[in-house]
């Protein structure tokens, strides 16, 4: 009925086979290996599990690859860093018979108060979503200009401007712990991550609601980040310095027109 989508990257062998172990048997799974090489021999995967070997594109175009190779009409997309029930995938099947026509579900990231009733044309994060794939086909799945962050919300407002419904549901809850599936992350992916984010939500503003709109939504940060750059150079803060620079340096490479191009 739907096929589960994991993307990969680096990812801490303890916490895919985590959340491999919270998927029964039944579900088909498709992993999108962006590190292209990862090594599965310590990760306990089914025999309905397929592997895809990718550079890395980004969060967005890996899920776009999963989704073009689904056989089921439905897919749920689950982020390696997310903490679920043991019931947790039963239970949205169920909700899922119940909405008749949607493009995408998300559950409670614990940002709302629970209730048994769904809340339409949800628009913020979403580390689970539970695709109607010919829904989706409508408006060519995610955008493969973002690397990482803001691709969510890019696809969920297309969804909305286009009329293809997105549903909170409020009661199926999840816990994301953000940016915790690296090995061993340092310093460096740490300022990458900075300069997609910044990148990526200009990028989003121009795209959706224009250029001038995208300056007046970011111009504090860059200015803020002008500032705490300066008083960190005064002070010999290096560690502070550099990830202020990334901040401004993503954002501005951003303002400029200039392709996602940062990679790890």
């Amino acid at each position: 009925m739907i096929t589960i989508i994991l993307v990969i990257f680096r990812t801490d062998p303890l916490k895919l086979n985590k959340i491999i172990k919270k998927i029964n048997e039944n579900y088909k799974i498709i992993i999108v290996d962006n590190s292209s090489n990862y090594n599965f021999s310590k990760i306990n995967i089914s025999h309905k599990t397929s592997i895809i070997r990718s550079e890395n594109v980004g969060n967005g175009a890996a899920i776009n690859k999963a989704l073009k190779k689904c056989e089921t009409r439905f897919a749920m997309y689950m982020d390696i860093d997310i903490d679920i029930d043991n019931n947790f995938l039963v239970r949205f099947i169920d909700t899922l018979k119940k909405i008749q026509e949607f493009g995408i579900l998300v559950p409670n990231h614990g940002n709302f108060k629970i209730t048994d009733s769904v809340f339409e044309f949800y628009k913020g994060e979403a580390s689970v979503m539970l695709y109607d794939i010919e829904n989706l086909k409508k408006i060519n799945f995610f955008d493969e200009n973002f690397f990482l962050y803001y691709e969510e919300m890019d696809l969920l407002h297309r969804c909305k401007i286009n009329n293809i419904k997105c549903y909170l549901i409020p009661y199926l809850i999840i816990k994301h712990h953000r940016a915790s599936s690296i090995e061993n992350e340092g310093n460096d992916l740490k300022c990458l991550r900075i300069w997609h984010y910044m990148w990526s939500m200009f990028y989003f503003y121009k795209k959706n609601f224009g250029y001038i709109s995208a300056l007046k939504k970011t111009s504090k940060f860059l200015i803020k980040d002008l500032i705490v750059l300066l008083i960190s150079i005064f002070f010999f803060d290096f560690k502070k310095m550099k990830l202020r620079f990334f901040r401004l340096y993503g954002l501005i490479s951003s303002i400029l027109g200039l392709k996602s191009f940062l990679r790890p």
